[in-house]
């Protein structure tokens, strides 16, 4: 170690070196971890949805892929909105702030058109795991 850096602490060492401080660090890696789930969702949607119309026309059911993206979507809103407010902190519920707003209207993504669990069971139904009602 650098002699004249060891008695400094971590977060200063970090500063003397000119390196990147941990927290941001911690930003880059919510938002590298935001990105990556973005891209999920992109592919589940392009894949599924957007790329193969044809299916639908055709008179398959696209039901499960589109309560599939409808699931994630929606998931992914909260969890993106939410992770935006805790970088703002107690400023995030102000009306002042974008992200207030975002944070309560993303969370009817998931109730407008059917909740989490109507899409889960939608889901179930379409793999056939739902248990068949016994005569």
């Amino acid at each position: 170690m650098i002699p004249e850096l060891r008695n400094l602490s971590y977060e200063r060492r970090l500063q003397r070196l000119e390196l990147i401080s941990l927290e941001q660090r911690r930003l880059r890696g919510q938002l590298i971890e935001t990105f990556k789930n973005l891209n999920g969702l992109n592919n589940v949607i392009l894949e599924g949805l957007f790329e193969r119309p044809d299916l639908y026309v055709e008179g398959e059911n696209v039901m499960q892929l589109a309560s599939m993206a409808k699931l994630k979507s929606g998931r992914l809103a909260r969890e993106i909105t939410d992770s935006c407010l805790q970088y703002w902190g107690g400023m995030g519920f102000t009306n002042e702030v974008l992200v207030s707003r975002l944070y309560r209207d993303m969370r009817l993504v998931s109730i407008g058109g059917g909740a989490d669990e109507v899409m889960l069971g939608i889901i179930a139904k379409t793999m056939g795991n739902l248990p068949s009602r016994g005569k």
